[in-house]
């Protein structure tokens, strides 16, 4: 499964788009290239660009990193929250 996200920067210096704090962060992302024009609208971004990106990512993001706590797929709509252990248990 894919997920199409909000970036800023090029390759492996891509910054994603989060909410929360430094010590609890969920990444935001969006199911499709239609949620994600509906979205980029509904959150008035402007120079990010849509990353397509694996959920094999955040499952590593999910071992790896203590402060990332989950996803919020389709934020201006469905506003679903995957959260670290869902991805880790592949329970979505």
């Amino acid at each position: 499964m894919n997920f199409i996200c909000p970036a800023i920067g090029e390759d492996y210096k891509k910054d994603f788009l989060v909410t929360g704090s430094i010590d609890d962060f969920k990444i935001i992302v969006f199911s499709n290239m239609d949620q994600y024009e509906k979205g980029f609208k509904y959150l008035k971004l402007t120079e990010h660009k849509p990353c397509e990106v694996s959920k094999e990512l955040f499952t590593e993001l999910s071992k790896n990193d203590d402060a990332f706590s989950g996803i919020i797929v389709d934020i201006h709509s469905e506003n679903k929250i995957i959260t670290k252990k869902e991805l880790l248990e592949e329970l979505f």
